[in-house]
């Protein structure tokens, strides 16, 4: 189970997406806080509401391996519930397909060539303050222009220039303004 400052953020986010909102958080936890776990059973919920309708949950992490494998594996892991058990499809080595609706996982290396996805359930940067600013607004945030994409950057505190740090500072202004949580 969730503890409850993880369902703060699976609340948060699962409003955004289900009611089409396109809002970006920053999810910053400290090591083995849990904001995999988090993320893995946001994750298969979100597959599991947009099974028959579909689209394309995209996930980034810094390097392929280990931490988009981890990613990979910890979702297939969740998947293994009464629910989804013998369901769900691992498809091309990087995507998870729960009927209709996918989960694409992407390195975000400098040299990864990631083009052509589309993210329309969710996008998600995991280890966000390892990931490069330019790899970030280049290559992944176009994948959910189109279709105003709710957006997780997950990540720990590092230093004030990573993407993290960035997004942050950013989501505190319009916190700031609107009175709506973005920063967990």
């Amino acid at each position: 189970p969730l503890r409850s400052y993880q369902l703060e953020v699976v609340r948060a986010v699962l409003d955004s997406v289900l009611h089409e909102r396109g809002l970006t958080f920053a999810v910053m936890m400290s090591r083995q806080a849990g904001k995999n776990e988090t993320a893995a059973q946001l994750e298969v919920l979100l597959l599991l509401l947009r099974e028959r309708r579909g689209g394309y949950l995209v996930k980034a992490a810094p390097t392929f391996q280990p931490q988009t494998v981890n990613s990979l594996l910890r979702l297939q892991a969740r998947l293994q519930n009464p629910l989804t058990r013998g369901r769900w499809h691992l498809e091309r080595g990087y995507m998870v397909r729960l009927g209709e609706a996918r989960a694409a996982f992407f390195s975000a290396q400098p040299g990864a060539s990631v083009v052509g996805a589309t993210a329309s359930i969710l996008l998600e940067a995991d280890a966000a303050q390892d990931i490069a600013e330019d790899k970030w607004n280049k290559d992944f945030r176009p994948m959910g222009a189109a279709t105003n994409v709710t957006t997780v950057l997950w990540g720990t505190a590092w230093t004030s220039h990573t993407l993290l740090a960035r997004t942050v500072r950013a989501l505190e202004r319009l916190e700031a303004q609107d009175g709506l949580r973005r920063v967990f």
